[in-house]
């Protein structure tokens, strides 16, 4: 049974690597076996395999690998803000809400200017929701875009985006 299972990860590995050299491009492996030869794909892809070096450096972007953007704390306002965007525009309007509090705390500000935050939002309204059809990311553009011009906001809210 090992010998069957053994067998059939080196096949894996083989396959993919006759298909797709570049397919290993980061992790231990690649660090250590940098010919472009099927043999040096099949070590790099067993290598980080069986350390999972790729699977670590493409989460946290080292071992050459680039971090996967669904790991990267900087798009986290966009994600919220593409979840939640119809009830944000919702609480935007009011002032405040638990959807609003959660954004403001996403964008980096600390839990003391959440009210300057959530009133300046309210204030300018239509500039940040020119229409009902705004898109998260240029909601998010337009936030990023404003705080820096707003001096309280632009100390004690982080732009992450």
């Amino acid at each position: 049974m090992k010998r069957l299972f053994l067998l059939a990860f080196l096949f894996s590995a083989l396959t993919t690597q006759l298909f797709a050299d570049g397919s290993v491009g980061c992790g231990l492996g690649s660090m250590i076996f940098k010919d472009n030869s099927i043999f040096s794909a099949l070590f790099r892809s067993t290598t980080n395999h069986s350390f999972s070096t790729q699977l670590f450096g493409i989460t946290t972007g080292t071992s050459g690998c680039t971090k996967h953007s669904i790991v990267q704390n900087e798009k986290m306002p966009l994600y919220y803000a593409e979840a939640n965007l119809d009830r944000l525009k919702i609480e935007i309007a009011q002032g405040s809400g638990e959807y609003l509090n959660g954004f403001a705390l996403v964008m980096g500000c600390n839990p003391t200017s959440i009210s300057t935050f959530n009133s300046y939002l309210q204030n300018n309204y239509e500039t940040f929701i020119p229409s009902n059809k705004v898109t998260a990311d240029a909601f998010i553009k337009t936030v990023n875009e404003k705080i820096k011009s707003h001096a309280l906001l632009k100390q004690n809210c982080i732009q992450v985006i």
